[in-house]
């Protein structure tokens, strides 16, 4: 099978792809980063790894994984709404950390 051609972008039309693209993905590496968030917060409300595991179709040591990377995230995203806080930065971040506590996520 030849190989096909690529198509010829217009300058505009490229920037718009790249820029949908960056959106996106950004949007994924947030979704993924509290998802980890909120396995972390799963287990210090009780849950064990295992029903947290067999839920989500995951190993255990994958769960022990996210869930140690969401306390770090949990932990990073507080110090910088602690930081913007004492700058005077803004309020909280919707959604954010402190809201999935308030609604025990």
């Amino acid at each position: 099978m030849p190989p096909r051609k690529k198509a010829m972008l217009t300058d505009h039309v490229r920037a718009a792809v790249l820029a949908d693209v960056a959106l996106t993905h950004e949007a994924a590496m947030d979704a993924l980063e509290r998802d980890k968030i909120r396995i972390y917060l799963a287990t210090e409300q009780g849950l064990e790894t295992y029903e947290i595991a067999e839920r989500l179709g995951l190993s255990r040591t994958s769960v022990n994984k996210y869930a140690r990377q969401g306390r770090e995230a949990l932990a990073s995203r507080e110090r910088s709404a602690g930081e913007q806080a004492g700058s005077g930065g803004g309020g909280a971040d919707p959604g954010g950390p402190r809201e999935l506590l308030a609604h025990g996520v």
